[in-house]
């Protein structure tokens, strides 16, 4: 086995743990004086979190199977030296750093500019605050993909910006799905910038979940970050996304691999059936999704050895990214690969770094 601290390691997926106190001074108005002013920043009107972003029930920092030493646990962060101190800790050498509070724009059902505005704000502080190459600390940009036109100002925003590396579009209450034609200039742009699209997943808390009446967060964590990016993986393969945009990398992230053996086979059986609904097609849709990247968060060490060796074999690890997570409790850290038993040590090198260093042009 090898040891993650002689190798590349590459996170590509670890959360920025923003708050609202760091972005409001560089959103655009009204939302900068809305929010300075407001309980985070002095004066006026009391403002919180589920002023801005919906909340949600369910408290996934509830733990049992992992024994971890909390109390050697970094905090990871809401600043920059908190991300320095959790790679130090991790022994990772790069990091590709997601907002948090993003994830929750699937539950935005009002039609104001709450999420652009938010995330114009939280780049130009990860620009100016976070963000240093030399420390190995690139971002991922989100789009408010439900408007074009703000979604192209971000990318324009972007270009050309060496400390980002691609583009998050949030799977969760993406309407309508994120293979509609609506979003291909989103596409198109990314694909002329080089920036590879890393569909990221959400939508697992207890009344924020697609369907109502679960009673306990362990059955919509079971669920709903799986049926988020399902739906999506659906959706962009078999309305040809990557036909109509063949030098796009697409990525899916924070589902873990073993749900996709039964998707790809269950999706090319429907397309054997009714090839005419997707015309754009040229080859069995599982042929597209096996030339997707997939973060490896949360892998799933307690399925049994055979079914992840399947997966590997399916997916192939040149497509397999390590993804921790981290802050949350429940990372994965790079033992999770130099662990796996049914791959070789390139293979294990592959997964930790190399390939993100390809797909990210790192």
């Amino acid at each position: 086995m090898i040891d993650p601290s002689d190798h590349l390691v590459v996170d590509c997926d670890y959360h920025y743990a923003d708050t609202f106190t760091q972005a409001a001074p560089y959103m655009p108005e009204p939302w900068r004086t809305k929010f300075e002013k407001s309980s985070w920043g002095g004066t006026g009107v009391k403002q919180n979190l589920s002023a801005f972003f919906p909340a949600s029930t369910g408290n996934r920092f509830n733990y049992g199977k992992i024994d971890r030493d909390f109390s050697e646990y970094p905090d990871g962060g809401d600043d920059k030296d908190d991300v320095i101190a959790a790679m130090d800790h991790l022994d990772i050498d790069v990091t590709l750093q997601i907002s948090h509070l993003i994830l929750a724009m699937g539950g935005v059902k009002a039609d104001d500019r709450r999420v652009e505005s938010f995330i114009k704000g939280h780049l130009e502080y990860m620009f100016e605050e976070v963000l240093d190459p030399d420390e190995g600390i690139y971002g991922l940009a989100p789009v408010p993909y439900h408007d074009i036109d703000a979604s192209m100002d971000i990318l324009d925003r972007v270009e050309g910006e060496e400390t980002i590396k691609g583009i998050v579009m949030v799977t969760a209450g993406a309407s309508p799905p994120l293979g509609n034609r609506k979003y291909d200039p989103i596409y198109k742009r990314c694909e002329d910038l080089g920036l590879p699209i890393v569909y990221h997943t959400g939508g697992s808390g207890l009344d924020e979940y697609v369907r109502a009446g679960y009673e306990e967060m362990v059955e919509t964590h079971t669920l709903g970050f799986l049926e988020s990016n399902m739906s999506q993986i659906v959706s962009v393969t078999a309305q040809g996304v990557p036909e109509k945009f063949p030098d796009l990398d697409i990525v899916f992230m924070e589902s873990g691999v073993t749900y996709l053996p039964g998707l790809i086979s269950r999706l090319n059986e429907e397309y054997l059936k009714r090839a005419e609904e997707a015309p754009l097609l040229n080859k069995l849709p599982g042929e597209y999704i096996t030339d997707y990247y997939f973060g490896t968060q949360p892998l799933e060490e307690s399925a049994r050895p055979d079914l992840l060796e399947i997966c590997f074999d399916m997916l192939g690890t040149d497509k397999l990214l390590y993804a921790s997570d981290y802050p949350h409790w429940d990372y994965d850290d790079p033992s999770v690969i130099t662990d796996l038993p049914m791959i070789d040590d390139e293979a294990r090198k592959d997964m930790l770094g190399r390939n993100a260093v390809e797909v990210f042009d790192l």
